[in-house]
């Protein structure tokens, strides 16, 4: 689980809420899914490892149909305030059982894992890190992807863009461990990042100009497209790039931060915020710089 987010000024030890990496999000067939009806509950409303959590841990089919067990049912709900999804179980005693016909309830708000902490880290913003926010935000994601080809087009670049750059552990310094670097990558900090950016992205033509911003111990970019949309540009934040802090070696999260390249300007000032000294990092930031395509 990812302990440590990276930029360059700015150390942030201890979190696990701000991104779930272990999350593979996939199509789902909902009409041959049995997850539609585990013992009553839609599961397809959760992310994937929500639901192997729920089917191969915490209320398997085993556990679900003991012999003194009828008409069992499970209820699985989301829970914003303790950022996480609940879930509880009832079964009816069967005969032949002490207590047989009385209906039971077991594994009461049973928690698959978040923070409580959630208001006090962020307050209002605080929607913006729960986990029913990060999923529904890639579901929202994934049908953008398909209906704006601009914005497929600019997510593919920067997936590109992602693969040349490996973050430069090594000159970040909240970050003393080992590093194993890739070889034929680029290295950079967060201002690298956004330089790079500056270089390449107007290599798309949906592109008429892009801002390099700045704040104390960040930067990052906004878009300026041909059709008249900002878009909120953070690469650093975006990649899927980290480093296992033991080892040193560096490995890809499934998905990568959505909330870091997006028109929604709201959710871009306040999807990353500082742990230590509570800084909302784009909150801060001004525009240092502006390259705009030729008319």
């Amino acid at each position: 689980m990812k302990t440590k987010i990276k930029h360059a000024g700015l150390t942030i030890m201890g979190i696990f809420l701000l991104a779930f990496p272990g999350y593979v999000y996939s199509e789902l067939n909902t009409a041959a899914n049995t997850e539609t009806d585990y013992y009553g509950a839609d599961l397809t409303q959760f992310p994937p490892k929500v639901r192997e959590w729920i089917t191969e841990r915490a209320f398997t089919k085993e556990k679900m149909e003991k012999p003194h067990m009828i008409d069992s049912k499970l209820k699985v709900w989301w829970s914003d305030d303790e950022n996480a999804v609940l879930a509880e179980a009832s079964y009816t005693i069967a005969k032949g059982y002490v207590g047989a016909d009385t209906r039971k309830t077991w594994g009461e708000k049973a928690r698959y894992s978040g923070s409580a902490n959630l208001g006090a880290l962020y307050g209002e913003h605080a929607k913006y890190h729960t986990l029913k926010f990060q999923w529904q935000l890639k579901q929202k994601t994934e049908q953008l992807l398909q209906r704006d080809p601009v914005y497929a087009e600019i997510i593919e670049f920067s997936k590109q863009l992602c693969d040349e750059i490996e973050y430069d552990w090594a000159n970040f310094s909240g970050y003393r461990g080992p590093v194993k670097r890739t070889p034929g990558k680029k290295y950079f900090v967060c201002d690298g990042y956004a330089n790079e950016v500056m270089e390449r992205i107007l290599e798309l033509s949906c592109v008429q100009a892009v801002q390099k911003w700045s704040s104390s111990g960040h930067a990052w970019n906004v878009l300026k497209l041909v059709d008249g949309r900002t878009l909120y540009y953070d690469l650093t934040w975006f990649d899927n790039e980290h480093i296992d802090e033991k080892t040193g070696e560096i490995y890809q999260k499934d998905d990568y931060d959505w909330a870091n390249i997006t028109f929604d300007k709201e959710l871009f000032t306040y999807s990353n915020i500082g742990y230590g000294s509570r800084v909302f990092h784009h909150a801060q930031g001004k525009p240092v710089s502006e390259i705009s395509r030729e008319e």
